[in-house]
């Protein structure tokens, strides 16, 4: 025990009294002690200030148990890493690329402008293979099936569903949806069970449908769909739990069951895109109307000021992609007329490529997407008078950019779709793209495939393969396919022809008989 000793002073007050200052006790060292009503008043000025700093509004956030917060991923002691991948690519005999990663070393520039040459001229070759119009509303998300490269999921604006296996055009599922006010923001095959999709509507709910529309599971519901609903979602296949932000910048995780184990206002205004890295397990990213991307931790995530680093933007974002080849870059969209790219580990801007993609309000938000072999930009042009280099009749093509170059390596167009292309999104081979145009579906192929398909399709309609009594190739909503409106045409106008040469042969006849006479 050390040795104390007390120390005692007096002071004089107006009465004349004697007061005793509290008593400090001071060990050898000289270290002063407080009293007893000193540590009392501490702690109760720390419990307030513990107050006010955990005082948030009810519609913030809720109550969740910390250690399910975690999902499953050990705490992070050590500052964040990144393994940074760089992919490497060989070209077999039939030009087509298979990419493999490697930690370590940089690509042989030769070997990655062979593959690049070998891309660009697959997707210059490009052509509408198949043009459909499952839907009465405008298209809004779509997203292909992870291990069949054949298969794609739809949603509209009216809340339709619409599983497309694009190798058969006779295999389609559609679902109806609730009509206006049913906007699906946001799609997403389930990774346990492909014939599922997750789904974020307008409707206030986060909804788990099956490929017969028999078994749905609403795992959320803001349960008030005219304040609150949700606009992205995305699903964490190795720890099993579902991302999704909403129209006031809450971000929620949820379990496979539905059950809550986190939610905070992490944005000011609405999360528009959510995703979670291809690299790292424990990496999100969120895009906001804020003009801001956030990259976050969800081991380390509690409020806003958590987050690892923040990508300012000079206009409301749109989405923000990791790219497919390696997960190193993010390609963010702005409402206005910038795509940029940041790359990893310290998430810097890396290029700012001005497109004319600006923001309308009655047509879906344009987004770039990656092409899933290279470092390819895709995105449909809006063009804009406004904007530099812009010349009148200036066509709405979908503009392929190689983020390296900052160039346009390729424009895809079809006079017979001259409208405007706002989503796009390429299969996981990387041959097949799928793009929404109003309430149209493109399905861009090469032109070789193109001309099989087309020509199979139209043997069918002929009458050897397909019954015209059938429903087949007509959505459930009413609105008949573009196919058969084609095939219609082509009926007619064969019609017509043979009309003619009838007509003309008994011309020919009735000439000759009368020459006879004569």
């Amino acid at each position: 025990m050390p040795r104390k000793r007390k120390e005692e002073t007096q002071n004089l007050g107006k009465s004349g009294r004697k007061t005793k200052i509290p008593k400090i006790t001071v060990d050898d060292s000289g270290l002063k002690y407080i009293t007893y009503a000193q540590k009392l008043k501490r702690k109760k000025d720390q419990s307030e200030k513990e107050k006010e700093e955990e005082k948030i509004p009810s519609h913030d956030c809720c109550e969740v148990d910390a250690a399910n917060t975690l999902l499953g991923l050990k705490p992070r002691a050590l500052p964040f890493t990144i393994n940074v991948a760089r992919p490497s690519y060989t070209i077999s005999s039939n030009l087509t690329l298979q990419l493999h990663g490697y930690t370590m070393g940089i690509p042989r520039k030769s070997l990655y402008k062979s593959a690049t040459k070998c891309v660009i001229d697959m997707l210059s070759d490009m052509q509408i293979s198949t043009m459909t119009s499952p839907f009465n509303r405008r298209v809004t998300a779509m997203d292909w099936h992870p291990t069949n490269p054949d298969v794609v999921v739809v949603g509209s604006k009216g809340g339709d569903v619409f599983w497309w296996d694009t190798s058969n055009i006779e295999k389609q599922k559609f679902h109806q949806g609730m009509g206006a006010g049913g906007i699906i923001n946001s799609i997403k095959f389930w990774p346990h069970d492909n014939s599922k999709v997750l789904t974020a509507a307008v409707d206030g709910t986060i909804t788990l449908n099956d490929i017969e529309g028999k078994n749905t599971q609403i795992l959320a519901d803001t349960l008030n769909a005219h304040d609150f609903w949700y606009c992205s979602v995305d699903v964490h296949a190795g720890r099993k739990f579902v991302s999704a932000g909403d129209n006031v910048g809450k971000l929620q995780f949820l379990s496979y069951e539905g059950k809550k184990t986190f939610e905070f206002r992490l944005h000011k205004n609405k999360i528009t895109h959510c995703e979670f890295s291809p690299m790292e397990e424990w990496m999100l990213c969120t895009a906001s109307t804020d003009q801001t991307v956030q990259i976050w931790d969800v081991r380390m995530i509690k409020d806003r000021n958590s987050s690892m680093c923040t990508l300012k933007h000079e206009k409301p974002v749109n989405s923000a992609h990791f790219s497919r080849t390696n997960g190193c870059r993010l390609l963010t969209t702005d409402q206005c007329n910038q795509v940029r790219v940041y790359l990893a580990p310290e998430w810097h801007l890396e290029k700012t490529i001005l497109h004319p993609h600006r923001f309308f309000q009655h047509i879906t938000p344009i987004k770039a997407t990656w092409h899933p072999l290279l470092d390819l930009a895709v995105i449909g042009r809006y063009p804009d008078p406004n904007f530099a280099g812009y010349h009148e009749n200036e066509l709405r093509t979908i503009d392929i950019i190689d983020v390296d170059s900052e160039k346009v390596v390729a424009r895809l167009h079809d006079p017979s779709a001259p409208g405007l292309v706002c989503v796009n999104k390429f299969n996981p081979a990387g041959d097949t793209l799928l793009s929404g145009m109003g309430v149209n579906l493109l399905l861009w192929r090469k032109k070789e495939e193109a001309a099989k398909i087309q020509e199979s399709f139209m043997s069918k309609l002929s009458g050897r393969g397909l019954d015209r009594s059938s429903n087949q190739g007509q959505s459930r909503t009413g609105r008949s396919g573009q196919s058969l409106r084609a095939n219609d045409k082509l009926k007619k106008q064969t019609e017509t022809s043979e009309n003619k040469q009838t007509k003309t042969k008994l011309k020919v006849k009735t000439t000759k008989e009368n020459q006879k006479k004569k």
